[in-house]
């Protein structure tokens, strides 16, 4: 065996070459710099919960500028400011991702985002992010798909 380990080595001091026992690693190319997946069911039917234009804007935005703790710090107004609306619109838009619970409102300037619709089903994020909300507080959260045709 050792032998061959030195074949392969001449080879490799003739012909040129690198040799690693750990190769280096490519790192992960995301547009945002973050890589959020998204639970792939959800993603797949949220067509059905008929969410108004400026409801599933808030939620593609919600759901790739929130912090580790699933929030998003900024108030309707400064919402409403980047998407070009008034501020009821936003305002309405929340409340239907709220009842659908997508999203809600924490306090004045922080949305939470349901860690199920923000974090693959499992990942180590919705883990963490579950633990710290707590389950009875999903429980009572819970994303429900619609049936089809509703």
């Amino acid at each position: 065996m050792l032998r061959d380990m030195v074949k392969a080595l001449d080879k490799v001091a003739t012909n040129g070459g690198v040799i690693s026992s750990d190769p280096p690693k490519k790192a992960y190319q995301f547009a945002s710099g973050q890589h959020i997946s998204l639970d792939a069911d959800i993603q797949a039917t949220l067509w059905r919960f008929g969410l108004s234009p400026m409801a599933r804007d808030l939620l593609d935005h919600m759901a790739t500028q929130h912090d580790e703790q699933g929030e998003l710090h900024a108030t309707q107004k400064e919402l409403a400011t980047y998407f070009g609306c008034s501020q009821p619109k936003v305002s309405k838009a929340l409340t239907q991702l709220d009842k659908m619970h997508f999203a809600w409102k924490v306090r004045r300037g922080v949305l939470q985002v349901n860690p199920t619709y923000a974090y693959r089903w499992g990942s180590r994020k919705q883990r963490a992010l579950i633990a710290r909300l707590g389950a009875k507080f999903l429980r009572e959260r819970t994303i429900v798909i619609p049936e089809a045709g509703r």
